[in-house]
């Protein structure tokens, strides 16, 4: 089941995600006491807190998702981190108000899968939006989170610190090479099929 949330800083999409009791939260921009709320009503162990890359408006409420979901691991790529921790990187000096997320990250790798009840999402490292922005794929449920890579009518921006447009035409690349049924979630707008 996947819920989306898309009320946070410049309608950033944040996702709760579960299967049999088990769930992981993807992005955490939108204000933690309707996600908790639903949580809460749904009965939902939330075993992950996953960063989809570092940007602000994707992260800006991750003090908060922390404090209500204590168990929870903080999921972001190895290379994530420098831009989470890198005000002009994560672009919080650009919203006005400078931010560095020093957590206690659990750092995922290409293949790497992560584990929600009979549901297994494999890591795929796509980077050029950042250098460690990563998508979530279960691929016998056929479905995608993409972050800021790929959106219905575009794909993530380049022009920020560590961004590469060589680096990303090539996740973008990658990932259309995948079945054209899928349907994938992004950071911002509407979900789509693959294929579109």
């Amino acid at each position: 089941m996947i819920k989306c949330f898309d009320n946070g800083m410049i309608s950033s999409n944040v996702y709760v995600v579960w299967d049999k009791g088990q769930g992981m939260i993807i992005d955490c921009g939108a204000p933690c006491d309707d996600i908790l709320s639903f949580v809460n009503e749904n009965q939902i162990k939330i075993r992950y807190i996953v960063l989809t890359h570092g940007h602000h408006d994707h992260v800006c409420q991750l003090a908060n998702y922390v404090k209500a979901f204590p168990s929870a691991s903080v999921i972001c790529h190895s290379e994530e981190i420098k831009v989470l921790t890198d005000s002009e990187a994560n672009v919080s000096l650009l919203f006005g108000s400078p931010c560095v997320y020093n957590y206690d990250y659990t750092t995922v790798k290409e293949g790497d899968a992560l584990a929600i009840g009979d549901l297994n999402f494999q890591v795929l490292l796509t980077p050029g939006h950042t250098p460690g922005s990563i998508c979530l794929l279960e691929e016998e449920k056929k479905v995608l989170f993409t972050g800021d890579v790929l959106f219905e009518n575009g794909y993530g921006r380049t022009d920020f610190k560590y961004g590469s447009s060589e680096e990303l035409m090539c996740s973008l690349r990658r990932l259309f090479k995948l079945d054209k049924d899928i349907i994938f979630y992004s950071g911002h707008g509407p979900s789509a099929r693959l294929g579109y």
